[in-house]
């Protein structure tokens, strides 16, 4: 008996130091290879210093790279996951060891940025924390706070000279323009003071954008040299030592251009760099107010760590039974999550504002499906000042952005999806501080106003007013000066958009405009066409001409046969991207876009040929490979079962899907992290539940836990999710009761979260018969009243 007290003291203090301390279980480095793009570097949830080496790799978007590429520096601003080309990487210092610089000489350092690269060892990492061993014998770590990092150089032993480049030109993308600058003074630690401010390009938009850094030391360098290239040639400035540096230069568009510095007092040189989107000046108070001293980097470290735990540990799960393989996938999804969008209140340049200012949205195609409906229930918060900052960027620019990053806008991937985050958070009850009337001006705006939906807004409204649809091609509407291509999805997207703005509509008591926009809603109909056939089954959604006929892309579509599985990995993506001819469809085929219809699914459902063919038809779609989920399209359609009633078969299909596309290795994720949102995906699957974004649905899966508690800190309220028998094998619902009392139905509401609820499944190793499977268990719909 003894021993078993004992046994059991040893799990409870176990789970106890579980819960207290969730980063024990991240693994940054998921997704740091095959294109999975994620940033693993050192960065507080939000943060807007984002620290980290840099690969020279072709697929390093987000910095470090696992794939065995050397190092080219440690660079202070990422974002995480983005497709497309590489994205920040400002500022990167590099160590060098004495063979790096011929003769010791400054002036004859490799500093070519791709000469440069040197190999490395394993890196270590923990939230707020990267290391990496150099194999030019320096180990070089970073931590953070929000507005600065700090590094930690540690020399070989007996290292009497310790080299450090500064390339105050570069970024990853390699975009540097003029203007520029750099000065050196000595600062008040005794040491040196690097500044600087560098312009620019956004990785996915237009325009350009102003960055600046603030460097120091504690100790002056023995010796320095700027360099810069002036007509392919590198010139070099030896710069003052005593009695006191005093040195500006201003940096034109050539490039490399920067500093290299030799410190010979320590073998430890610790280094830190403050950062603002706003001035010099700012990043040098942001550094000084946050790291005050630059040798305690492990308390800076420790105070990151404890930030993340703060974050994370809004959700509470017991680990019995489950592996740390699956604690360690859960964790590392849920981390990822916080890292984008970023929070640089108060450090916005473009105006002048008390509303908060939230950047890298990059982008809210991607993200409103999943990313901001888990901040709903775990961070509202903060998922209200970016509704806020959302509302304040509409307020400054004149458009709710669809993507935007580095302070600039970004490129329109599909709809006008603001709307639908927005709908989201307002649905949800998130209400602190927004101005819910302006924000509904807002969504209205995208709907009425033609935009450049290149940037912001949508295309072809008026078209779409005259035919109840986005025609192929449409030129008709200026200033419409994106590529005249997406007309299917975008009307999807569209349709989907102006549902959302009904619900903002209904909920501010404007009754006329809420229907309105619901019956826009319906308009994804008029692009079905119920006589086009594939695989065995009728009706798919197909682009249509201006006229009215059905089109057919010559490219694919032979003898005027509609091929719904182009843009599917069966028949592969090809052009369904934003180029010029990218075709109707965006990242995803119409077998997936067939699907997109939240908010009337009883209707699509029907007119598919009933619950039993549309269930088949999914088998389909799903076993003969149609289904993409390396892109955002294909999340819900995993969880669609529930709407034919049959919630045993989504267990099955989101399972098989987590099985087959997610595990912890640096390859574990099926596409780009898409600043968290193939983490978010996890998420939710491994609570057992799925959002409809835009709404206030979601459809009940299973847990991986068989105790969850999501703590909501606005309301104060904790919802608890109970897995009664949850095993390998009962992975089923068999009943389940809401706050004691029966529940059917295989959705629940928001109301779970903000109230509290209490949601207990008894679990069994077959679907139920009963349980979720009737008509009146179905997820709500237009058709069906679902939403009045």
């Amino acid at each position: 008996m003894e021993s078993f007290r004992l046994a059991l003291a040893a799990i409870v203090v176990a789970l106890v130091a579980a819960q207290s301390d969730p980063a024990q279980f991240v693994n940054a480095l998921i997704g740091t290879s095959d294109g999975g793009h994620v940033f693993a570097g050192a960065t507080l949830p939000w943060g807007s210093v984002k620290a980290g080496a840099d690969s020279l790799s072709g697929d390093n978007q987000g910095g470090y790279v696992s794939d065995g590429s050397p190092i080219t520096g440690i660079s202070q601003l990422h974002d995480d996951g983005t497709g497309g080309g590489a994205s920040l990487g400002n500022f990167p210092l590099l160590p060098y060891n004495t063979s790096q610089c011929a003769n010791n000489d400054l002036t004859k350092c490799v500093i070519n940025h791709d000469a440069r690269a040197v190999s490395h060892g394993d890196p270590t990492t923990s939230p707020g924390y990267f290391g990496i061993p150099l194999n030019n014998g320096v180990h070089a770590e970073v931590t953070v706070t929000q507005h600065a990092a700090l590094h930690r150089f540690s020399y070989p032993i007996g290292t009497n000279q310790q080299i450090l480049l500064l390339e105050a030109t570069r970024d990853l993308p390699g975009s540097y323009r003029s203007p520029g600058n750099i000065t050196v003074i000595s600062n008040k630690l005794g040491g040196t003071r690097v500044t600087g401010t560098g312009s620019f390009a956004p990785s996915f938009g237009e325009g350009s954008y102003q960055v600046h850094f603030c460097m120091d030391t504690k100790i002056r360098f023995a010796q320095a040299q700027f360099f810069r290239t002036v007509g392919g040639a590198v010139t070099y400035t030896a710069l003052q030592t005593n009695p006191r540096v005093n040195f500006a230069a201003n940096i034109g568009s050539n490039s490399p251009a920067g500093l290299i510095f030799d410190f010979s007092s320590t073998e430890t040189l610790s280094v830190r760099m403050g950062i603002s989107w706003t001035s010099s000046a700012k990043a040098c108070a942001f550094a000084e107010q946050e790291i005050p001293d630059l040798s305690a980097f492990d308390n800076v470290k420790n105070a990151a760590r404890a930030k993340w735990n703060e974050v994370l540990s809004t959700v509470q799960v017991d680990n019995t039974g489950v592996s740390v393989e699956t604690q360690e996938l859960f964790w590392s999804s849920l981390y990822r999550t916080y890292i984008s969008p970023t929070n640089i209140t108060g450090d916005n340049p473009l105006w002048a504002s008390n509303e908060p200012y939230w950047d890298s949205f990059y982008c809210i195609w991607d993200s409103f499906r999943v990313v901001h409906p888990l901040y709903a229930i775990t961070a509202p918060t903060a998922q209200a000042e970016v509704v806020r900052a959302l509302i304040d960027i509409y307020r400054h620019t004149g458009w709710l952005p669809d993507c935007r990053m580095s302070l600039d806008k970004g490129y329109t991937q599909g709809g006008s999806n603001a709307d639908s985050l927005l709908s989201d958070s307002y649905t949800k009850g998130i209400k602190a501080g927004i101005d819910w009337e302006t924000g509904y001006e807002a969504m209205v705006k995208d709907a009425t106003v033609e935009g450049d939906f290149t940037l912001e807004g949508r295309g072809s409204i008026a078209a779409r007013e005259k035919l109840g649809f986005v025609p192929v091609g449409d030129t008709n509407d200026p200033p419409n000066e994106g590529p005249n291509t997406r007309s299917a999805s975008r009307l999807l997207e569209y349709a989907y958009n102006d549902f959302g703005i009904g619900l903002v509509a209904q909920g501010l008591g404007k009754t006329a405009d809420a229907q309105h926009y619901f019956n826009k809603s319906r308009d994804w109909f008029n692009i079905w066409n119920p006589n086009a056939t594939h695989d065995g089954f009728s009706g798919f959604i197909q682009p249509r001409s201006a006229d009215g006929s059905w089109y057919f892309d010559p490219r694919y579509d032979l003898n005027n046969v509609f091929r719904p599985d182009h843009c599917s990995p069966v028949f592969g993506h090809f052009d369904c991207f934003l180029n010029p001819d990218g075709g109707e469809f965006y990242e995803a085929s119409s077998w997936e876009y067939s699907w997109f219809v939240p908010q009337d699914m009883a209707t699509l459902v029907t007119v598919m040929g009933g619950p039993k063919t549309a269930s088949s038809r999914l088998d389909t779609f799903f076993d003969d490979g149609f289904h993409d989920i390396g892109d955002e399209p294909g999340f819900l359609p995993t969880y669609l079962y529930n709407y034919v009633g049959q919630p045993g078969k989504t267990v099955d299909r989101v399972d098989a899907t987590l099985t087959k596309y997610y595990n912890t290795k640096t390859s574990g994720l099926p596409g780009n992290d898409d600043s968290g949102a193939m983490g978010a995906y996890v998420v939710w699957s491994h609570l057992g539940f799925f959002p409809v974004a835009g709404q206030a649905t979601y459809l009940l899966n299973r847990p991986y836990f068989p105790h969850i508690s999501i703590r909501n800190e606005a309301t104060g309220k904790t919802a608890t999710i109970i897995a009664d028998g949850l095993s390998a094998t009962n992975k089923y619902i068999q009943s389940a009761t809401l706050n004691g009392k029966p529940y059917t139905k295989n959705w629940i509401s928001h109301d779970v979260f903000t109230t509290g609820a209490t949601l207990h499944f008894i679990m069994g190793p077959s679907p139920s018969d009963t349980w979720g499977t009737g008509k009146d268990d179905l997820p709500p719909s237009l058709s069906t009243g679902g939403f009045a």
